[in-house]
């Protein structure tokens, strides 16, 4: 470990010549008290001032002029501000019009609008209008990353003329923040893209072997005497739902719950131009696309993306540890997600007694929820979060005898995030505090659940050279946690905990704790731009630290490095457009020293003139120690391996496109998986498109992991037997979507995923030693046998030994689902949306182990199914 905290010291002593940045380039907005009709001619008296003009190219011909002539204007009034161009075309047969639903960015003709209100170097929001009127938006931060969770209320009109395309776009400063000034100067950048030559021109094009984007915009003057009135925004809400799911003819509790009628508001009040308050009364966080079907083996939780728009809007300023670097690498060690939104209306923990018929909820309701995010200037942002959700029951029902049973109790969750930039952004300070707080009344939950919980953490960045080539970024974390003894004996043996390991040696389970805490904490070096590139690494996170609560947590008592070299070639060839090559090496310890991560990484990629490209991602793994495979039990080894996948993608202009991505897997001990994957998507005019993306999985192991069984007989193991099986598992799914784009405001979308997943167990065995590979197969050393009434095997680990028969249920599987949407979207008025909604799953699960297509495929489409047909109107007040 000593050569990482030698190159991380070498790196602190790393000065570059200094540059001194060249004076922006100005752009000037133009004050107009004469109404702009929004129609996508330009033909008001304001577009006799002069436009901008000089576009710039990154793609195809980096540093040449556009090949294509623009003007843009930029106007204002008291109230908005006007984004109006002419966009001239030698071939204007050729402009793409395709449609798309927001946010949904395809190849295209564009017109993108960056804009850094602040003038903070950092931070800001892009709007994009196609030629045929599809939009895009949302906020830029970290100096060039993009985050499309934004949606403003703002409006645009395209035309296609004999000479190329218009377009004219209207904006609400009551939609943007901004610090209100005399003779304000915000930062702009105008980006135009013409599909047919693949060209991406710019107002300031930032070339490819410099960093930051932000920080080079030009300056927009001009804007003077701008007092936008006080935003106070409400959205009211109608939801009707309607279910038709499988269930017992005799449940008491379906009917009550078949039809369900929801109203409920947000809001939106601005505290100046700068902050903004986000409420919700009985907010509707329900989803209009269904969560991916997942088969897990493993022992970690799965994480799902958020989908619901209140977390959705601004969720990148509650980011820790992430800003200042363009690039952070992790390598089995990534940043703490202290704040997982989906915890907030998660579903209920608790358990619940015998019962013929339960009425259990699938989300806990929240009471309501209250955001502020903002700047206090350009270079300190702040953001808040609380909520509150209720206590929610599950209702059972016993010989026609209903009782109600706690199974989530009345709970608070609570985040505070601020961030101070110093030295024109050369260097920051970020501050995040984090509770999760439970009024826990019975027993059943007390014994599960923490009741506070609380991190705290810093972080920051740090650059090296006044050029900023060289970045070093940090944070460091702490976890309080406290409960009953019990709840605190279930968080030690989480599954990346493991207390309870018979042969640890650092930190041992204590049943009599009732309080847990512990540290997450890293330091990285990153060069910001170049041909050449560096990134380095070292990290740690202890046993001790805990942050599921409200954040998501796969990893503890870890202590990581890596280094990773590449060289990129940004300069066309005769052969290739572009072409990178990245080389590293990565270790991970535990805090006992066990080394559990020792390999070296390649990736590499070639893109040709015609826009396909290739690449290729290949590793190697030395042979190392695991802590997870027993599940709780003793240290064992993984074998030495190798991976390599191949992926391959096409022009993406084209109307049918394609990619192919193909892995295989393989070790020393012969265990091996193949993936393969492929996407086509087909566009037969502006308007439609689909895509279908089937995905095949072939996993052959050899230590799958049975169960653990007690065993005084056991004595290398610690008197438990942990019990492996061979595994043959393989899966079918595809991601289907058809999009019929009608306008830009009306859209109708159908997803579907279908998915078979089949797993044979066979050789069942156990471990034989601590710390190694090797395994008693119970046909060599006992006997096993199955019993096809009870679906059960029946293991004699040991023949004529003394050891007691045991027996476990038959692992094999075979689980078929279909899971899918249609959505009907409709945008009656700028920010008022009416949806119409079909969700539909069904699943099978007959034949475990056996896995035939044809069968397989008709025991599907025979299963009983789950249809939830939706109606819901949204209605934008701006008051």
């Amino acid at each position: 470990m000593k050569r990482y905290f030698l190159l991380l010291t070498f790196a602190l002593l790393i000065q570059m010549l200094a540059k001194s940045k060249p004076a922006n380039q100005q752009v000037r907005a133009y004050k107009t008290d004469e109404t702009i009709n929004l129609d996508g001619v330009l033909n008001e008296p304001v577009y006799k001032n002069i436009p901008v003009k000089d576009f710039t190219q990154k793609i195809p011909d980096e540093g040449k002029p556009a090949t294509e002539d623009s003007e843009v204007w930029i106007t204002y009034d008291n109230e908005n501000l006007y984004f109006s161009a002419n966009f001239f075309d030698s071939k204007p047969e050729t402009i793409d019009q395709n449609l798309m639903r927001r946010d949904n960015i395809i190849s295209s003709d564009w017109l993108w609008i960056y804009m850094d209100p602040y003038n903070d170097d950092r931070t800001g929001y892009f709007f994009a209008v196609n030629a045929g009127g599809s939009i895009a938006d949302g906020t830029l931060y970290n100096d060039g990353w993009m985050d499309d969770s934004w949606d403003g209320i703002w409006e645009s009109k395209t035309k296609i003329n004999d000479d190329g395309w218009s377009v004219e776009i209207k904006i609400p400063f009551s939609q943007l923040r901004f610090k209100e000034e005399d003779n304000m100067v915000w930062g702009i950048n105008l980006n135009r893209d013409i599909k047919r030559r693949n060209e991406n021109s710019f107002l300031v094009m930032i070339p490819s072997t410099e960093s930051g984007f932000v920080s080079r915009f030009a300056d927009l003057v001009g804007l003077d005497g701008i007092q936008p009135k006080q935003r106070f925004e409400v959205l009211p809400y109608f939801v009707q739902k309607a279910q038709y799911l499988v269930h017992d003819s005799g449940d008491p509790f379906y009917s009550g719950n078949q039809y369900k009628t929801t109203l409920g508001a947000d809001f939106k009040i601005g505290l100046g131009s700068s902050f903004n308050i986000a409420a919700t009364v009985n907010p509707d966080f329900g989803q209009v696309e269904v969560d991916p079907a997942v088969v897990n083996l493993s022992a970690f939780e799965t994480f799902y993306d958020e989908k619901r728009p209140f977390f959705i809007e601004g969720q990148h300023l509650f980011n820790f540890g992430q800003g200042g670097a363009n690039n952070n690498w992790g390598f089995n060690f990534g940043s703490p997600q202290l704040f997982y939104s989906r915890r907030v209306g998660r579903s209920p923990s608790g358990d619940i007694p015998d019962n013929n018929y339960a009425n259990y909820p699938q989300e806990t309701r929240i009471l309501g929820a209250a955001k502020l995010t903002g700047k206090v200037d350009e270079t300190w942002s702040i953001g808040g979060l609380s909520a509150f959700t209720e206590r929610t029951y599950a209702t059972l029902s016993n010989n026609n005898i209903k009782t109600d049973h706690e199974i989530e109790p009345f709970s608070h969750y609570g985040i505070l995030r601020t961030q101070k930039e110093f030295n024109d952004s050369r260097q920051s300070l970020g501050i995040i505090f984090t509770s999760a707080n439970r009024d826990l009344r019975t027993d059943d939950l007390s014994n599960n659940l923490a009741k506070n919980a609380y991190t705290f953490g810093v972080d920051g960045w740090s650059f090296l050279d006044t050029s900023r080539t060289y970045v070093l970024t940090g944070y460091l974390a702490g976890s309080h946690i406290n409960g009953s003894k019990d709840a605190l004996v279930n968080i030690q043996e989480k599954p990346y905990r493991y207390f309870q390991r018979p042969d640890a040696t650092y930190i041992t389970l204590d049943s009599n704790r009732t309080t847990l805490g512990g540290f997450y904490t890293r330091l990285a070096l990153n060069k910001q731009k170049g041909n050449f590139y560096l990134n380095a690494a070292i990290g740690a996170v202890s046993p001790g630290f805990e942050n599921s609560d409200l954040g998501y947590q796969w990893m503890a008592d870890k202590i990581n490095a890596h280094t990773v070299l590449g060289y990129r070639w940004f300069q066309p060839d005769s052969t290739f457009r572009q072409k990178f090559l990245y080389f590293a090496h990565f270790e991970d310890y535990d805090f006992e020293g066990n080394n559990l991560n020792n390999g070296i990484w390649m990736r590499g990629l070639l893109q040709f003139l015609n826009y396909y490209s290739i690449g290729m991602i290949a590793s190697y793994n030395f042979e190392e120690y695991t802590k997870s495979l027993t599940r709780g039990g003793p240290l064992s080894k993984n074998p030495s391996e190798y991976f390599v996948e191949i992926e391959m993608e096409s022009d993406n202009r084209k109307d049918i496109t394609f990619g192919i991505e193909t892995g295989y897997q393989n070790n020393a001990m012969h265990e091996n998986s193949f993936s393969f994957e492929t996407y086509i998507e087909w566009k037969p005019s502006s308007q439609i498109s689909l895509s279908v993306g089937p995905e095949y999985n072939i996993d052959k192991g050899k230590r799958q992991w049975v169960n653990n069984f007690s065993d005084p007989y056991a004595t290398n193991t610690f008197k438990n037997r942990y019990v492996f099986g061979d595994i043959d598992y393989k899966t079918i799914s595809a991601n289907i979507r058809l999009n019929w784009i009608m306008t830009p405001k009306m859209s109708l979308q159908l997803y579907l995923q279908p998915l078979m997943s089949v797993g044979t167990y066979t050789n069942f065995k156990e471990l034989a030693q601590p710390s190694t590979m090797n395994f008693n197969e119970y046909d060599n050393v006992g006997s096993v046998s199955y019993n096809p009434e009870d679906d059960e095997y029946i293991i004699d680990p040991d023949g004529n030994g003394p050891a007691e028969i045991f027996s476990f249920s038959n692992p094999d599987f075979n689980y078929k689902s279909i899971r899918g949407t249609l959505v009907y979207r409709w945008e009656v008025l700028p920010g008022s949306i009416f949806y119409l909604v079909w969700s539909h799953d069904r699943a099978n699960y007959d034949h475990p182990g056996e896995f035939k297509f044809g069968r397989d495929f008709n025991d599907l489409l025979g299963a009983e199914t789950n249809n939830i047909f939706l109606a819901k109107f949204s209605y934008w007040l701006d008051l």
